[in-house]
């Protein structure tokens, strides 16, 4: 049971990682019908922005933060007015075409600026260390990642439900050419969703980089494609849901090697895989309803 435990508690890391992509993801999927797998990207750039901030210019952890905030957000921004902007209304097709080459595009170039080796993330000492509950152990990195991850998650289900950006998001989400009929800025939601997802983005980047200490340039490539499995389990544009089914990802990916044998831990990634497979089997619409609410 202490086995089971220590495993659970250290997932909560990872599965607030899943949360916070997840969130971003079911947003822009759920608003514009965008499968954006670039979404990885944005996190990538933000958390090699931390790097360069604090590495190479020598500045302070909490600069670092900012500017890997700053640089998801930019970037996600970018992404929006010159590959999706041009495309609006072109069809889902076209779409997932153009966030395939955006996303391979941005993490080439960098793997050919920069390289693909794994980058040192400083971390600051009061993040170091841990904290025992009886036979468990809580790391303080941990316990500092599952509450600012709840926070803003908190957050940002607070702004979808009871701000009135909010309610033209989810009018968007149900039909795009309605809302604009009735008076929604559909322009200005989209940037605003982009802004939301790429700010939720930054923020698993410096989760990332706090949780395992290095950074590099293919990291985005396994956070989008949890991303997009959790917005299938927690229900397309569901942004709740989308977080709930991020935990349960984190979690169940954890458990799974945990009680693999050594030799088979290779094998993680099948878990969500195999999470997909049965949810589009029995339950194809997710576990909570569709669309944002």
């Amino acid at each position: 049971m202490d086995y089971f435990l220590q495993q659970l508690i250290n997932s909560l890391g990872w599965g607030s990682l899943n949360a916070l992509m997840a969130a971003g993801y079911t947003m822009t999927f759920g608003i514009i019908g965008l499968v954006n797998f670039a979404h990885g990207e944005v996190m990538m750039v933000g958390a090699l922005t931390a790097f360069w901030v604090m590495v190479f210019l020598q500045l302070p952890f909490w600069l670092g933060c900012l500017a890997a905030l700053l640089g998801s957000i930019v970037v996600g921004l970018l992404i929006e007015r010159i590959a999706f902007k041009p495309l609006r209304g072109a069809g889902m097709i076209s779409l997932f075409i153009t966030s395939l080459a955006a996303s391979f595009g941005i993490r080439t170039l960098f793997i050919m600026l920069f390289t693909d080796r794994v980058k040192p993330f400083p971390v600051p000492d009061f993040l170091k260390g841990v904290l025992l509950l009886g036979n468990l152990i809580l790391f303080k990195k941990t316990i500092l990642i599952v509450l600012l991850t709840l926070f803003f998650c908190g957050l940002v289900i607070y702004f979808v439900k009871y701000t009135k950006t909010g309610a033209a998001m989810r009018a968007m989400s149900y039909d795009p050419e309605i809302a604009g009929t009735m008076g929604v800025p559909t322009e200005r939601i989209i940037v605003v969703v982009f802004a939301m997802a790429s700010f939720l983005a930054g923020l698993a980047a410096i989760f990332w980089g706090i949780k395992f200490g290095s950074v590099r340039c293919s990291m985005g490539v396994i956070m989008v494609v949890n991303a997009f499995i959790a917005s299938v389990l927690g229900g397309i544009g569901n942004v709740s849901g989308a977080i709930v089914a991020g935990y349960i990802i984190g979690i169940g990916e954890t458990l799974f090697v945990a009680y693999l044998p050594d030799h088979l831990v290779g094998l993680r990634p099948l878990f969500v895989w195999i999470v997909l497979f049965v949810l589009l089997i029995f339950k194809p619409s997710g576990l909570f309803r569709p669309n944002i609410k």
